[in-house]
């Protein structure tokens, strides 16, 4: 590497919390074999080093952390970013050592380049060996300090290796979206949040669940003594159908595959420590918002398992349990794990990491194993350069089958005494895939004077048998699906669904459960005309007759029309008609709260084929044929129309083109909506700045609710996209519906069309909503519309978030000011 030279820093920025307890790690034990991650993949296909090299280049001038060193400022130390650091591929040859002694070969090439220490005072704390095994396939063993990586890093970094790889294979621009955000943007962000007092409640939270809690570990087999960890592992091969039989117990249990994995490993602890409070470290990754995907960096955050395992109940009810703590853990994970130290404030002991003396993971590899083009990237298992933990038990899944791997430190426990472990790990989830109603103190607590390892079948399972439903009427069958979905009893749900207290996410999941259930799935329109457990049953084709609340609604939709109108509310032919664009459920209530007599509709993007329609046509035809929709239903009536976010900017285009056809558009109201290119005006400093202050406001806004009991731990994490993936990955959370991913598509897709559109000056009345979720507000005050409006234009701030507008605090002003409008014209058609 070059001489640095103080002139290529290009940006110094605090460290994160984690990032500093590596540093100071680091002084400790200076070259801590600890703080070194491996990762091993192979390539196959027609890879060269030399593509290789160029590829790694590129990523790390793409991701500031890999050109980042840590220096010491005042006691403290900071990270300093260059703007360029040259990469070089190690490249080792051993096509000249026999077929048969390769692998050996590798290994030993892999252990000495995994524990090869790093200087955190250079930049690149990142280093890559490729060993080429034979024609079109090579070994890629990389080691990175723990301080710019993390877990999740490791896919990020094998999806930017395998594009670019492709990309140079085939001689085209690599395919991935630039970098909004760098390493350093976050940790400056954080810093300034953990000063704000963000997190006083999740310290409140943590000192309830952790109080009283002792030291957690394992009987030793020699006692601690001031020397270095002696870092070893043992492994072992899981049969091929543990993933399917675990997958199919957490399904049965009504529990995801990690808070079965959870339950499974504190049993464990409990038979064979004989202590009933178990408490141990699992991982969360700490990627709280979608622009943190994709960077590569330290997010990780240690959190505390705490159980208290009651050996007279079953595995069972053991696991059950366990979902709650994984539950309450996960909703309060943004605390880190230092802040906690200090906020405990347990016994120091310098032999010891605090609070905790054993990890725990259980997932599938992060590297998404794939072929970019000609080019297969594989993982494989890698050497552990050491542990921080008395134990680090992973059970870790790949295409090729899952493995338990349990690093240790060996001056504390003998491998007899890992395998014993490891043998009753295993039996606990043999029992919990068979669903064992046994107690768990049928399971030997002991540890066998001498360890035997006879091979474990987990196989041919039974499961517990699913009740099957009783032949029934329709009726019942909805009344005991909404009882669960709305948490009330089965005598309480015969109404409105909305009013028993439904909302769009509840509605979107009842539906899938009633297409689950009854194989057939109503239309979203058709079950807002009559959102009633009658209605529904009517819709599902009960043979009794049903009385409907409301009018069958004509059918407004052609085959090949873009748009679909449903009508929330009826009202006599001559009231005022509030019409809504898309996301209907958002205004289901809203005609409820009006007490004018008018009614509300919605025009909006019903299915997948009406998407593509919009999409192929473009947005002036659609506003066109949105326009001839609602002149051949509400013509002469007068109009009102509301938009949320991009739905504003169509009702805003409607609005015109409505009036240019004669009709009476009274007013538009526009809620969170930015006229194209206002957001373009900030710098890129004051954008970032907004984005990690919003984010600050929506975490404390969200947690105030749930602490209010508005809403539950997991509503509380499904409000960011990440977690909700990773609720929907583990079983916390369903999947999301084919009708949300059709609301997030279509928002794609008009923003796409209206981001660049010249929208023309309207000289209509418009009403501006503007939520709590909007930090960063142009000087003009009304997202950038002040060339296109009157200079009169109405702006009410809301006590809301963005959607929950529609449903939460800001609900009642955007009602009011509609109902207050509807009035006036009502009372105008009088005179």
């Amino acid at each position: 590497m070059k001489a640095l030279k103080q002139q290529q820093i290009v940006g110094t920025f605090p460290t994160s919390v984690t990032q500093k307890r590596c540093w100071f790690m680091e002084q400790i034990h200076p070259g801590n074999k600890g703080l070194n991650l491996a990762i091993r993949w192979e390539l196959r296909g027609p890879v060269t080093s030399d593509m290789v090299q160029t590829a790694f280049q590129k990523i790390i001038d793409r991701h500031e952390i890999f050109r980042t060193r840590f220096v010491e400022q005042n006691g403290e130390p900071v990270q300093e970013v260059f703007a360029h650091v040259e990469f070089k591929l190690d490249l080792v040859d051993i096509l000249n050592v026999p077929k048969a002694d390769r692998a050996e070969r590798i290994n030993s090439i892999a252990i000495a380049h995994s524990e090869q220490p790093f200087d955190l005072s250079e930049p690149c704390l990142f280093r890559v060996a490729m060993v080429p095994m034979e024609t079109e396939r090579a070994a890629l063993l990389i080691s990175v300090h723990n301080s710019v990586f993390d877990g999740y890093s490791i896919g990020v970094l094998g999806h930017e290796l395998g594009v670019h790889l492709e990309a140079l294979q085939t001689g085209t621009d690599p395919d991935l979206p630039e970098l909004t955000l760098q390493y350093g943007d976050f940790s400056m962000w954080l810093s300034d949040y953990e000063q704000s007092g963000a997190m006083d409640e999740e310290e409140e939270y943590w000192k309830q669940t952790l109080g009283g809690m002792e030291y957690f570990e394992l009987p030793l087999d020699r006692p601690r003594a001031a020397s270095e960890p002696e870092p070893k592992s043992f492994a072992r091969e899981l049969p091929q159908d543990f993933e399917t039989n675990l997958s199919e117990t957490a399904k049965e249990l009504d529990t995801s595959v990690f808070a079965l994995g959870v339950s499974a490993f504190s049993t464990a602890l409990e038979r064979f420590s004989c202590r009933n409070d178990v408490s141990f470290a699992i991982q969360v990754a700490g990627r709280t918002e979608i622009d943190l995907e994709p960077l590569i960096g330290i997010f990780t955050n240690p959190i505390v398992m705490r159980l208290d395992i009651d050996a007279s109940r079953s595995v069972i009810d053991q696991g059950r349990a366990a979902r709650e703590v994984v539950n309450g853990a996960l909703a309060h994970q943004t605390l880190p794990f230092d802040k906690l130290v200090q906020v405990l404030n347990p016994p120091r002991d310098p032999l010891r990491i605090p609070l905790v003396s054993i990890m725990f993971n259980l997932q599938r590899v992060f590297l998404n194993e794939r072929k970019y083009g000609d080019i297969e990237l594989v993982s494989v298992q890698s050497h552990s350069p050491g542990t921080l933990y008395d134990l680090n038990v992973n059970i870790i899944g790949r295409n090729s089958g899952w493995r338990l791997a349990i690093d240790y430190n060996a001056n504390l426990f003998d491998e007899s005494t890992i395998q014993a472990f490891s043998d009753l790990l295993l039996e606990v989830f043999q029992a919990l895939m068979r669903r064992d109603p046994a107690p768990t103190s049928a399971i030997a607590a002991n540890r066998p004077t001498k360890v035997k390892n006879p091979p474990l079948n987990l196989n041919g399972f039974t499961s517990l048998a699913k009740p099957t439903p009783s032949p029934n009427n329709v009726k019942p069958r909805l009344a005991s699906l909404w009882s669960d979905i709305l948490a009330l009893p089965v005598d309480h749900v015969n109404g409105d669904f909305f009013d028993l207290g439904g909302y769009s996410v509840l509605a979107l999941q009842m539906l899938s459960r009633v297409g689950e259930t009854f194989e057939t799935r109503p239309s979203l329109h058709a079950f807002l005309n009559d959102p009633t457990l009658d209605g529904l049953a009517n819709l599902l084709g009960q043979t009794e007759p049903v009385a409907t609340k409301h009018p069958t609604p004509r059918d407004e939709t052609t085959p090949d029309s873009i748009w679909s109108l449903a009508e929330l509310k009826s009202a006599p032919e001559t009231a005022p008609i509030l019409l809504t664009v898309n996301q209907p459920f958002l205004y289901q209530s809203l005609g409820k709260e009006i007490g004018a007599i008018c009614a509300v509709g919605n025009i909006g993007i019903a299915d997948r084929a009406q998407l593509n329609a919009l999409s192929q046509a473009g947005f002036d035809p659609a506003i066109d044929e949105a326009a001839s929709i609602v002149q051949d239903r509400y013509s002469g009536r007068d109009i009102l129309l509301c938009g949320l976010c991009v739905d504003g900017r169509v009702a805003f285009r409607l609005a015109k083109q409505l009036t240019a056809l004669g009709e009476r558009v009274r007013c538009v109201g526009m809620i969170d909506t930015w006229a194209p290119g206002a957001i373009g005006k900030f710098t890129r400093s004051q954008r970032i700045r907004d984005k990690w202050t919003i984010r600050m406001r929506r975490l404390r806004y969200y947690l105030s609710l749930r602490w209010r009991g508005k809403i539950s731990t997991t509503d509380l994490l499904g409000q960011n996209d990440f977690a909700q993936r990773i609720l929907q990955a583990t079983g916390l959370a369903p999947p999301a519906s084919p009708t949300e991913t059709l609301v997030d598509d279509t928002v794609d897709a008009l923003v796409s069309q209206t981001r660049a559109y010249s929208f023309e000056p309207y000289d209509g009345e418009v009403v501006l909503f503007i939520t709590r979720s909007q930090a960063m507000v142009p000087d003009d005050g009304v997202l950038g519309w002040s060339e296109l409006l009157s200079a009169d234009t109405a702006v009410y701030p809301v006590n809301g978030w963005h959607g929950d507008s529609l449903m939460r605090s800001g609900f009642g002003r955007i009602s009011e000011v509609f109902d207050a409008k509807a009035r006036r014209l009502e009372s105008d058609s009088a005179k």
